[in-house]
């Protein structure tokens, strides 16, 4: 499957203590090519693509929803949300959702360093996948191009897209990689890593499921970027499943699953990188039976998240009345997937007029559905409480392995 690389680092003196000064030896990961491998899936692994497939396909087509985009919409910010917490990135998704309707409104806001690293997640999502469609040829270009956006306005911005030519490491300290808990390639062989990357995602004829998951443990083990990587190579595998024609509509929060276990996440992806060359089919399938029952749980709970909302539109139609067509009916299909708004996005996305879109407005107000953020009250932006809280509650019930957080 590869090998596991001997390098000396000589000390220099540089670092803050003893550890960081000292030299030693380090091992950098040196994996196979994928392009070329025939990959036999086993009976158990090939049964769990299956399910995770058919999964997918039942999301995708929609099911209480008649309109998933409210669904999409929401499914897109769980998975930027989760795939940053892994790294251990934490927003709260009511935040994410007021700064993205100011974004829209052209209001200038300050981010941290996190902020920005999260928002560049979704942003990442939502450009590489308007940009995909079935067929789409997935390019170095298009891998590069997420790590880009995803390191856009933080300190690493300059690095975003770029190859590395340099060792990096995962754990240890930060000054070298001796005693890191994973080195990854040596920089001179990442290059021509990174196209057999490109040529597997091309020619391989595996489950669009299996290929995903492969492609992502691949750029993982290379972490060919100076930061992001786990983040682009959890990009990846929805840009994988879009063009494979799996994941049209929606977006399966998958990554809200991996961040649950994330000791066993890991786990698995260093399992992936076996010396043993007879057990290169084993581990291959380990993660990739892995990865698609978490999808398919993924796809699951999200399932039951598209009830809930539906359950909420329907209290909501009860206690206001509003005629079909009006702009306040619009208004409560809209706050499903933007539960964050002004009344110009309201306008906007209603494309009715200001006066009617700001009726519709203060209707939800007053009834209860809509209130005016407080700390955004200059910018007019008003919430919708009962799917922030739903959207919450989805969140912490995959933060449980049972999925019952009055258990757990």
């Amino acid at each position: 499957m590869g090998s596991y690389l001997t390098r000396f680092r000589q000390s220099d003196g540089h670092g803050m203590n003893k550890v960081e000064r000292m030299g030693g030896t380090y091992h950098p990961y040196s994996p196979d090519t994928i392009a070329d491998y025939e990959m036999m899936l086993s009976a158990s692994c090939s049964n769990a693509v299956a399910r995770a497939q058919e999964a997918l396909r039942r999301l995708d087509a929609g099911g209480t929803l008649v309109d998933t985009e409210p669904l999409a919409q929401l499914l897109l910010r769980a998975e930027a949300v989760s795939s940053s917490r892994i790294e251990g990135l934490e927003m709260p998704a009511s935040k994410l959702l007021e700064y993205e309707e100011l974004d829209r409104l052209g209001v200038e806001h300050r981010l941290d360093g996190t902020e920005a690293q999260v928002l560049g997640n979704l942003h990442a999502l939502t450009g590489s996948l308007s940009r995909v469609g079935e067929g789409t040829p997935l390019t170095l270009d298009m891998i590069c191009g997420l790590n880009r956006v995803l390191l856009a306005g933080t300190w690493l911005e300059g690095a975003g897209g770029i190859i590395r030519t340099e060792q990096n490491w995962i754990g240890g300290n930060r000054v070298n990689p001796v005693g890191a808990a994973y080195v990854p390639p040596v920089p001179e062989d990442v290059p021509a890593l990174m196209d057999d990357l490109v040529a597997f995602l091309g020619s391989s004829e595996l489950p669009s499921v299996a290929k995903a998951a492969v492609a992502h443990a691949q750029l993982e083990t290379i972490h060919p970027f100076a930061d992001g990587n786990g983040r682009s190579g959890r990009a990846l595998v929805h840009v994988v499943l879009k063009a494979a024609g799996m994941s049209r509509a929606t977006v399966p929060p998958v990554s809200l699953v991996l961040a649950t276990d994330r000791d066993r996440y890991i786990a698995n992806l260093t399992a992936f990188r076996c010396e043993d060359a007879s057990a290169r089919t084993g581990s291959m399938n380990g993660w990739v039976e892995y990865f698609a029952n978490a999808l398919t749980l993924s796809c699951e709970r999200a399932e039951e998240f598209e009830r809930t909302l539906l359950q909420i539109r329907e209290g909501w139609l009860r206690r206001t009345g509003f005629r079909a067509g009006s702009a306040g009916r619009q208004l409560l299909s809209l706050l499903l997937g933007t539960p964050a708004l002004s009344i110009k996005t309201a306008q906007a996305l209603t494309g009715k007029s200001y006066p009617a879109a700001r009726g519709a407005i203060l209707a939800c107000v007053e009834a209860g559905i809509l209130r005016q953020n407080s700390k955004n009250r200059k910018s007019g932006i008003y919430v919708a409480d009962d799917v922030v809280a739903a959207f919450n509650a989805y969140e912490r019930s995959l933060a449980t392995l049972s999925g019952d957080t009055s258990v757990e």
